[in-house]
């Protein structure tokens, strides 16, 4: 995917050579520019001495090349703005905002700490006591926000620092509100600030409304704050995958494993039960607030409450009651599946894929492999008796989704299946409004026979009424 989309990380920008242009600069007449700290997507963080204060700042200014960017210049702004509205212990504090030079500024409550992120990444695994502290400041800080009518919407281990107090506590720091937005403010204009195609967000943080750009609430930072609370607790995210279309296509469609399955670290069971929850699909089946989340982290952090520290393995959760579960974010009647490896079934399938397909790239030759009974034809056609129809739209995603569409009554009850490119973002959000059963990027075309026999036991499943 391009780095002018937003879907993924931001890109860096590691080219510390131009450092020199704002080392010791003064920049609005006020902040002395001391060291780079970091880059990111839209900016460069730099250390700062705001004169004649003495106070040491984190001055982030908007890349030169991008200012002439729209999207780019509104998402810096937007970060100010939406920062600037919240005064809770838990945000990065945005002191002053302007331009400098042509040049947009921000500048920000110094954080003496590492992200999240670092901090999985050195000290995994960490403790419950610590996994629920850290969650529980998180869910103040999401409240703080949410008050304010405030969504994230980019909640990740990147965008949280950890401080310490003076007594030596760790506090948590929520930053970069670079695509939060005000709840209800669509009527000024829309909330994606992204090119038509794309979706905000990252995508191992993405809660399936987001991804399908559906009206979003407060429910869309549990969701992503329930993906962090399961890194914390598993050292890896809910949901991976060999490419961003997988890894959003798993949002949508798969239940993650309980992370007592994902690592040999014991969980409480209650905790455990706890974080599965805001991950949920429908939004409906979640914390409906952060206050909720919390108070369902404290009782499970209440020794008198834990019945056991062993890892949950397969057992029954009361929050993955999967017959009351709703649509999946009111795309699609399915039953969830798991994400744990399905044996591999011979099967009979329908590939329309074109004649100049390569061999060793076709669709045909994958579900072969496996030993499926394929049938190739060109174009789409009465399945007969294939269980699954997987039609290779790699030449024009976007025109043969729409085909596709047009085609879905003569393919009912067949698992339908479509492959595309990695990047055709616009063409995998139609699939999903159009309740084809998959899209599947083409980095990801190994797993094509996993994905037809999952997809042939859910239309099983929904032609039985289960």
């Amino acid at each position: 995917m391009s780095n002018d989309d937003t879907l993924l990380d931001d890109f860096e920008h590691t080219n510390e050579s131009d450092d020199v242009h704002y080392i010791g600069a003064l920049v609005a007449d006020r902040y002395r520019v001391l060291r780079r700290l970091g880059a990111g997507g839209i900016g460069r963080v730099y250390l700062a001495i705001q004169e004649p204060l003495g106070r040491q700042v984190a001055l982030k200014l908007l890349h030169p090349e991008l200012g002439a960017r729209k999207d780019m210049v509104k998402r810096f702004e937007r970060e100010a703005q939406t920062s600037s509205k919240l005064s809770h212990s838990g945000s990065v504090t945005v002191y002053d905002f302007g331009t400098w030079n042509g040049q947009l500024y921000l500048a920000m409550e110094l954080v003496d700490g590492p992200s999240l992120a670092d901090v999985i990444e050195r000290e995994f695994p960490l403790s419950a006591s610590r996994v629920v502290d850290l969650s529980i400041q998180l869910c103040d800080a999401l409240e703080a926000a949410h008050a304010q009518g405030l969504l994230h919407r980019d909640l990740k281990p990147e965008n949280i620092l950890i401080a310490k107090t003076v007594d030596g506590r760790e506090q948590v720091k929520v930053c970069d509100y670079g695509l939060a937005y005000i709840v209800g403010d669509e009527s000024k204009g829309s909330p994606r600030l992204t090119k038509e195609g794309t979706i905000a967000g990252t995508p191992t943080f993405m809660s399936p409304e987001q991804i399908l750009s559906k009206p979003l609430d407060q429910r869309s930072d549990l969701y992503a704050l329930g993906c962090v609370i399961y890194e914390m607790l598993a050292g890896v995210p809910p949901f991976l995958g060999e490419s961003s279309m997988e890894v959003l296509t798993k949002q949508l469609y798969d239940e993650p494993d309980p992370p007592s399955k994902r690592t040999r670290f014991p969980i409480p069971r209650e905790l455990e039960q706890v974080v599965l929850w805001p991950l949920q699909k429908a939004p409906g089946n979640r914390p409906q607030s952060a206050s909720e989340l919390k108070a369902a982290l404290l009782r499970a952090n209440d020794p008198a409450s834990r019945r056991s520290s062993r890892p949950t393995g397969t057992g029954n959760l009361p929050f993955l009651d999967r017959d009351k579960r709703a649509d999946l974010a009111g795309v699609a009647t399915t039953t969830s599946r798991q994400t744990t490896e399905t044996p591999m079934v011979s099967h009979t399938v329908l590939v329309v894929e074109p004649a100049v397909t390569p061999f060793e790239t076709s669709a045909s030759m994958v579900l072969r492999a496996q030993g499926s009974l394929v049938r190739v034809v060109n174009a789409i056609e009465s399945p007969g008796m294939a269980e699954a129809v997987v039609i290779d739209v790699r030449a024009d995603p976007m025109a043969g989704v729409v085909e596709v569409g047009r085609r879905l009554a003569e393919l009912a009850g067949k698992a339908v299946i479509v492959i595309g490119t990695d990047d055709a973002f616009d063409a995998m959000t139609r699939a999903l409004e159009l309740q084809i059963a998959e899209y599947v990027p083409e980095s990801a075309l190994s797993s094509l026979p996993r994905k037809v026999h999952r997809a042939i036991e859910r239309a099983r499943r929904s032609s039985r009424g289960g």
